[in-house]
């Protein structure tokens, strides 16, 4: 067993490194955006969009309301991949709709005339605790369900300085004693989200560094693969 005095500099020392990545991405986050030049396709969005039929109906400006409150796009690298995570939102807690649902707090903004357009269902949670959420009744003809090509329209800043030290502080707390510390500020869904992030991280700078051995024609090639898909 580690003496008092050794642990307790260690907790220290761990206070000290999350305390300065913290004020590293708040420094990364306040970099912005570039507007690209020309936006670049990048997949798909499954969404739903709101018809001109809507101003057919009395309680237009309550089926605007409500069609707001909706999780209403989702992304994919092709329209497969968007119509699977499109389906896999509406078909959540055993109720197979068209549209996805809404939680209870966003049922609670809504206006009376808003509210009086959802129903109520139970659903259990992987916790075995009884929750309740709304799915909604829009009229049919005041909504389509489509597919739109994604682009994107912005990059990001980024201060190689900043991602350097930042890399480097994460590898100190992966060290031995270190590692457990930091595990103990989490309980274990909350550690496997924030592990679960720095592997999605270390992914996407692997397939940048993949990308430097490719000619230029071979990536363009790939592009256009994705927009046939």
């Amino acid at each position: 067993m580690k003496p008092a005095h050794i642990k307790s500099q260690r907790q220290k020392e761990i206070r000290r490194i999350q305390k300065r990545q913290r004020k590293i991405w708040k420094k990364q986050r306040n970099l912005g955006y570039i507007k690209l030049e020309k936006p670049i396709r990048h997949g798909w969005f499954k969404e739903s969009v709101i018809t001109k039929n809507v101003e057919k109906y009395k309680n237009q400006k309550y089926i605007e309301e409500l069609h707001k409150k909706l999780e209403k796009s989702f992304w994919g690298r092709t329209k497969e991949e968007a119509d699977k995570k499109w389906l896999q939102e509406t078909s959540k807690y055993l109720i197979n709709k068209e549209l996805p649902t809404i939680s209870r707090r966003s049922f609670n903004k809504l206006s009376d005339g808003a509210q009086r357009m959802c129903v109520p269902f139970r659903y259990y949670t992987k916790e075995k605790k009884l929750k309740l959420r709304f799915y909604v009744n829009l009229p049919k003809g005041t909504y389509r369900i489509k597919f739109t090509k994604a682009y994107v329209t912005h990059s990001k800043r980024i201060d190689p300085k900043l991602e350097s030290e930042d890399a480097l502080l994460d590898q100190r707390l992966l060290k031995n004693g270190y590692f457990e510390e930091v595990q103990k500020q989490y309980n274990w869904k909350d550690y496997w989200q924030i592990s679960k992030g720095r592997k999605e991280k270390l992914k996407t700078n692997s397939k940048l560094r993949d990308l430097k051995k490719h000619k230029i024609q071979e990536i363009i090639k790939e592009e256009i693969l994705w927009e046939r898909n």
